[in-house]
Formats: C-alpha cells, structure tokens, sequence
C-alpha cells in the first residue's frame, strides 16, 4: 500500500488548492493526491471518479483509496484491494474518557494507543466492510519534526499490511 501526503497550507500558499472554508480546503487537497497519484504512480489515464455507496472510487481503474486529513496534512492511501485509511494528529485531549464512552480496549494505558484504536476505528469504517487486515502506527511529521499522527490501514486483503510514504512537494 502507498500513502501519498503533502501539507495543505504549501499548496494553499502556492495558490494550487483553493476553496473556502477549512473543510473545502482539505476535501480540495485529498482530491489533489488522488489526481497526482493516479497519473504519476499508477500511470491512470482517466482518473473519473464515481462514488459507490458512500465510498469513492474510480471509474475506469482497478486501484482503490482511501483519503484523509488533520492539522494541515492531508493523506490518501492507495492498494488494489479495497482500503479504508485514518490519519490524526497526537494532541493532549479527554482521551481516557473517550475511549471508555467508546468501548476501546486499550493494550497500554497512553495517548499514542488511544489514538490507534481510533484510527483503527475510522480506517475500519471507512473500509465499509470487514477487514481482514488492520495495522496502526505513529507517523512523524517530518516537516517540524515535532508533530506526530496516528495512523490505520484496514484492507479487505488478508495480507499482512506493508506500506510506504511519499510525500508530495512543490
């Protein structure tokens, strides 16, 4: 699986994604990844895109993806079995609270495994089917080297999951 992300306020600035509101913005520059990935990396000619019950997906291809963004990084995940993706920032919140009220099971009392089980819980939902593969992990904001995220992969595949990053840059 390959996850192509880049941070929204460089393509903002540059004047390449446009829109309104914050939410225009984000939802503007995952559509921009999956354009770039489909052309660049999956060499796709027409990268229509049709949504199927809820759930985006192209056309006239047989690659599949799933798009996601937080504080200022958009992410979308690609594989050519059905994917559903998460990625949110690590930030101080009611985590314990919440993930009682949300039933999570928690393999270690942390911050960190708080925000896997709910990315896991959104990749999962995003899958829209049972998944048959699921890995978390903590990805590093390698732009301020500060910031970290919690990132799930849930695929339909039995496979064990392997993925790679890209980041887009101008």
């Amino acid at each position: 699986m390959d996850i192509f992300y880049l941070y929204i306020d460089d393509y903002i600035n540059a004047g390449i994604i446009n829109g309104g509101t914050k939410h225009e913005k984000e939802h503007n520059a995952g559509l921009y990844i999956v354009e770039y990935a489909a052309k660049k990396y999956f060499h796709i000619e027409n990268s229509e895109i049709e949504v199927i019950n809820n759930k985006p997906e192209f056309k006239f291809a047989d690659v599949h993806f799933s798009i996601s963004h937080s504080h200022n990084i958009a992410a979308v995940c690609f594989d050519f079995n059905d994917v559903g993706f998460d990625i949110e920032i690590i930030k101080n919140r009611d985590w314990l609270n919440i993930a009682e009220r949300m039933n999570f099971k928690l393999k270690e009392n942390s911050i960190e495994e708080f925000y896997k089980c709910w990315t896991k819980y959104e990749a999962e939902f995003k899958l829209q089917k049972q998944a048959n593969s699921i890995k978390s992990m903590i990805f590093k904001d390698e732009k301020t080297s500060v910031q970290e995220y919690a990132v799930s992969i849930a695929s339909y595949d039995t496979a064990e999951i392997k993925s790679e990053f890209h980041r887009i840059s101008i």
